[in-house]
C-alpha cells in the first residue's frame, strides 16, 4: 500500500503544491475541504472530520503525515468586531486542528510513528494592530501543537509548527492585495518542498518549529 497523507484544509495554489510534492514521491494524498478536495466535510465540526478521516483511512490506511492548512482571516478594528469574529476564528483555525488532530493521532499511535504539521502565521508570535481574531486564534494553535509535541514525541509522533512569514502567492491573495508583488511572496512550490523536508526528517533531529519567509520579508 502506498504511503498516505492527509491534507485538511485543501485549497488552490499552495495546497495543489503540496499534492504534486507528495504524489512525486508515490504518496497517496487525501484532501478534505468543506467544499473541495477528494472528501468534503466541516473541520469544525467534530462528528464530519471523524467521518472524513475514518473514510480516508479505511480506503488507504492510516496516515504517515497530515498537514492542517485550516484558516481564515478575519481582522479589522477591535471596536467594530463582535463575539462571533472571534468565535468564528477560533473555530476555523483551532478547534478544526483539534478535531483532525483527534482523529488521526489514534491510528498514528497504533503504528508508533505519524507526523502533524499545524500552519502558523505571522500572527502565531506577533499580534498586529486590527488582527486580534486572526491572531488570537493562531497563538492557540501554537500552544496546541506545543502540547501535542510534548504529549506524543516519546510515542514517535512529530508534531510541527511552520511559521509562515509573508504571503503565500496565490489567486486569492492577488485579489485581496492588488499591489502585492510575485517576488515579495512565498512561492507555493518552493514552500510544498519545506513540508516534504519537515516531513521526513530523522528522529534524531526533529524540527518542532522554524520561521518560513521570502527573502524581501522584514522580521
Amino acid at each position: 500500500m502506498q504511503p498516505h497523507v492527509i491534507i485538511a484544509g485543501y485549497g488552490q495554489g499552495f495546497g495543489q503544491a503540496l499534492v504534486k510534492r507528495f504524489k512525486q514521491n508515490q504518496y497517496h494524498v487525501t484532501t478534505i475541504a468543506r467544499s473541495q478536495g477528494d472528501i468534503q466535510a466541516d473541520l469544525t465540526d467534530p462528528a464530519q472530520t471523524q467521518q472524513a478521516i475514518a473514510q480516508a483511512i479505511s480506503q488507504y490506511g492510516a496516515p504517515s503525515i497530515v498537514i492542517h492548512n485550516v484558516a481564515t482571516l478575519i481582522r479589522g478594528p477591535f471596536l467594530e468586531l463582535d463575539a462571533n469574529d472571534f468565535e468564528q476564528a477560533w473555530s476555523t483555525i483551532v478547534l478544526s486542528a483539534v478535531n483532525v488532530s483527534q482523529a488521526v493521532i489514534p491510528a498514528m499511535l497504533a503504528n508508533q510513528s505519524g507526523c502533524i504539521i499545524l500552519s502558523g502565521a505571522t500572527a502565531s508570535t506577533r499580534g498586529s494592530a486590527n488582527f486580534a481574531p486572526f491572531a488570537s486564534a493562531k497563538f492557540a494553535l501554537r500552544g496546541l501543537a506545543q502540547s501535542l509535541a510534548r504529549e506524543y514525541q516519546s510515542q514517535g509522533l512529530h508534531i510541527i509548527h511552520p511559521i509562515l512569514d509573508g504571503i503565500i502567492w496565490s489567486d486569492l491573495s492577488q485579489s485581496r492585495f492588488p499591489t502585492l508583488k510575485q517576488e515579495n511572496c512565498l512561492q507555493c512550490d518552493d514552500l510544498a518542498e519545506r513540508y516534504w523536508e519537515l516531513a521526513h526528517q530523522a528522529p534524531s533531529s526533529w524540527t518542532h518549529e522554524l520561521d518560513i519567509r521570502p527573502q524581501s520579508e522584514s522580521f
